[in-house]
């Protein structure tokens, strides 16, 4: 993300899109996709967020579900409001890694038990994409069947 980027159009640089295909509620997903933004410094400290109706608007979700997520957000101390001027990063807000270092170790444990069953490296890898590519294919369905009905 550039500065002054919020939701871009490209693919692969999108600040967040709806996973059709998840079990969580769409909130925690933005929530987690900001926080995740903020805890890896994408999003700097005293950076502005997109205005809750622009996010709302872009992202094709509902205005109270974007208050959710930032109001979860503020009362996780990542973000702070400031009347009459948006939500910002808070400022003492340090990227985190511990975070992503703990997914970091699921990760590796799954791949310990490929390992263990016999699979090379290369076969891991290659199992891994396979689930990330079914993953994103049954999310791409999902947008698409609710396209379908007009819901988009």
């Amino acid at each position: 993300m550039q500065k002054g980027d919020r939701l871009q159009t490209n693919e692969d640089n999108v600040v967040f899109r709806v996973d059709e295909a998840s079990d969580l509620p769409i909130w925690a997903q933005l929530r987690n996709r900001f926080s995740y933004l903020i805890r890896t410094g994408v999003l700097k400290p005293g950076e502005q967020l997109p205005s809750v109706r622009g996010l709302a608007a872009d992202a094709k979700i509902n205005y109270n579900t974007v208050t959710k997520a930032y109001r979860d957000l503020e009362l996780s101390g990542l973000i702070v409001s400031v009347r009459g001027r948006g939500m910002f990063v808070q400022r003492d807000v340090s990227p985190d890694e511990s975070e992503e270092d703990a997914i970091d170790a699921l990760l590796e444990n799954c791949i310990r038990q490929y390992r263990s069953k016999g699979m090379t490296y290369r076969e891991t890898r290659d199992r891994m994409l396979s689930v990330i590519d079914d993953m994103e294919r049954k999310s791409r369905e999902a947008e698409e069947e609710k396209r379908d009905y007009g819901i988009s």
